[in-house]
């Protein structure tokens, strides 16, 4: 039984702790929020005791869940980790880049596991996906593309708007966005983007980017992304010598169906998926990490991967910013 102190006990703490009580192999011992109230609450549906003091709550476990706005995560991962402790992060890894190096380096230098939450790996669509394109069925893969628009914001207090916390829709949110493209297709080589505010009522927090990536051996992703549009949808595909694949439901996060069309096929392949952001995919991920910590295996979402869609999101900034092509180092 792996014990486990969820720090943050906000709306995403809720899911998290959802999922972790549905693991027989994971135990919520130790909850710790800034509001005492709050961890109170999450232990009065989950079990465990409640901190004031996140040192306590990590004195008691083995695995640590840290879920508060990216702009505190370096402090308490870092913590953590000094007592020796495995991590769970929430994506994306840190608001900056010198937070994000200093806590991967210190995963390394306390010999521990730091695992970040990019929940979409394990979502049932893009795993479907992922298995079609390295299948070969695609032949070889030449563009991937990912497509999301919504209202991601609505109104009264968020923290992701809050001037004190937040970091841009292009470095929390789109950080789901671009660890699928690294997942399916890889590392980009270089950018180019536009990045923009489109809301009035958000003065400082981007809302839209729309960025083209160079991949391996002249191959490209692109990413086009809104939290602003009064219609939502998404899409997220492959094109490929011999195919074609592509994931699309409603909304910004719902997976809906998988279509499929090979040289070979005469008609498409549509595969219905139900696959909406339920607590399924929270199960999944957190399964994965449990297994990790308990029989010390690699994690298959690293603090490396964090960093890496980390300073993808800042290349995509300074892309902007300059209106030129920048390399992805």
């Amino acid at each position: 039984m792996v014990r486990v102190a969820l720090l943050g006990a906000g709306g995403i703490a809720k899911t998290h702790a959802r999922a972790l009580d549905a693991i027989s192999s994971a135990e919520i011992v130790a909850v710790h929020d800034i509001s005492i109230e709050r961890a109170e609450a999450m232990v009065s549906a989950y079990g465990g005791r409640a901190f004031a003091r996140a040192e306590d709550a990590i004195a008691e476990v083995e695995l640590v869940y840290v879920l508060t706005p990216p702009t505190t995560h370096r402090e308490l991962v870092v913590l953590a980790m000094q007592a020796g402790k495995h991590v769970v992060c929430e994506k994306p890894l840190a608001a900056s880049l010198e937070d994000g190096r200093a806590m991967v380096e210190a995963a390394e230098a306390y010999g521990v596991k730091l695992m970040v939450a990019f929940n979409m790996r394990f979502k049932k669509g893009f795993r479907y996906l992922k298995e079609t394109l390295d299948s070969g069925r695609l032949g070889e893969v030449y563009h991937f593309w990912s497509h999301r628009f919504g209202l991601g914001i609505g109104k009264g207090y968020n923290w992701r708007t809050d001037p004190d916390l937040m970091c841009g829709m292009a470095i929390e949110s789109l950080s789901h966005d671009i660890d699928l493209m690294r997942y399916m297709v890889g590392d980009p080589l270089d950018v180019r983007s536009t990045v923009f505010e489109s809301r009035s009522d958000l003065p400082g927090f981007d809302t839209d980017v729309n960025a083209v990536f160079t991949l391996a051996e002249g191959s490209t992703a692109l990413i086009h992304a809104s939290w602003s549009s009064h219609l939502g949808g998404n899409a997220r595909g492959v094109l490929g010598t011999k195919g074609a694949a592509i994931v699309e439901g409603p909304g910004l996060w719902e997976s809906r169906y998988l279509r499929i069309k090979t040289e070979d096929m005469q008609h498409e392949e549509r595969i219905v998926l139900n696959d909406p952001l339920d607590l399924a995919s929270y199960v999944a991920e957190s399964e994965s990490f449990v297994t990790c910590v308990d029989q010390d295996l690699t994690p298959s979402v690293t603090g490396q991967d964090g960093l890496r869609a980390l300073a993808i999101s800042y290349a995509l900034h300074e892309a902007h910013r300059k209106q030129a092509v920048i390399s992805i180092q």
